[in-house]
Parts: C-alpha cells; sequence; structure tokens
C-alpha cells in the first residue's frame, strides 16, 4: 500500500508499498530494509496534517 503523508505547511512525503508503515502513540514510523540494514524514521503526530494510504483494494485518509 502506498502511503502519502502531508506535513503542516504543505509539504508531502511518499513511500512506497516496499516500506513498513505503522501507527503508533508517538506518531507514523516508517522502516525500510536493504538486505541486513533497516532505516526506521519516526514522523511525530505534531507535524502531520493527513495521511492518505491507497493499494489495491484499500483506499484511506486520516487527517488529524
Amino acid at each position: 500500500m502506498e502511503t502519502e503523508i502531508t506535513f503542516l505547511g504543505g509539504r508531502t512525503e511518499t513511500f512506497p508499498p516496499s516500506m513498513d508503515i505503522k501507527f503508533t502513540q508517538f506518531g507514523v514510523e516508517v522502516l525500510s530494509r536493504d538486505g541486513e540494514e533497516a532505516v526506521r524514521v519516526l514522523f511525530p503526530w505534531a507535524q502531520i496534517e493527513k495521511i492518505t494510504q491507497r493499494g489495491a483494494s484499500v483506499s484511506a485518509v486520516y487527517t488529524y
């Protein structure tokens, strides 16, 4: 599922389906794996305006 995050101020970031997206109590966690290496980034809820997820069978928009 593709995930697009719109931040306060209008900046957007789009993440492909290959990345793991988790909603936590602290914000949106994005995990990217490349072989044995992994990078984890947390985007705090206070910086997020809207999250849009699109996939073959699912489409959702979350506004905060």
